[in-house]
């Protein structure tokens, strides 16, 4: 084997491994108004792994971070607490406005466009990702939404 193919099969074994099992894009936390004690948190799952789920998180802005999907009852829109979030092998899935999403309860701090929060995704096969979401302003973002948690 030539010298540039054996390097080129080594530094692709080397990289196989750093290769996480879940990965994440279009994270994002929703600023709120001042005295608004809660938010919520939006992202897209990539499992690129076994089935596994999202059974927890920890967010360092939030006194508790919870999972809540959204439904309709009676014709209005509620939102209830879910225990987790499942994560099929080789399936994306995303948390967004009006389905799954995490919701960032007793906020210690404001958060603000142009920040960041620091979270813990606990997943079921035992895993923990550690993630930063930068907050944004959803109104610029066209994302008008009316809140009631």
């Amino acid at each position: 084997m030539k010298f540039k193919q054996l390097f080129t099969c080594c530094a692709l074994l080397a990289v196989a491994p750093a290769m996480a099992a879940i990965t994440l894009s279009d994270a994002k936390v929703r600023e709120m108004p001042p005295g608004v004690p809660n938010t919520a948190a939006y992202l897209t799952l990539h499992n690129h792994d076994a089935a596994t789920a999202l059974i927890g998180a920890s967010c360092d802005i939030a006194g508790k971070t919870e999972m809540h999907t959204m439904l309709t009852e009676n014709g209005m829109m509620k939102m209830r607490r879910i225990e987790r979030i499942e994560l099929p092998a080789g399936q994306s899935v995303t948390l967004a406005e009006g389905g799954d999403h995490l919701m960032l309860l007793q906020l210690t701090q404001q958060p603000l466009a142009g920040q960041q929060v620091n979270c813990t995704l606990t997943f079921a096969n035992g895993d923990k990702v550690d993630v930063t979401l930068p907050v944004v302003d959803m109104k610029s973002a066209g994302h008008e939404h009316h809140h009631h948690h």
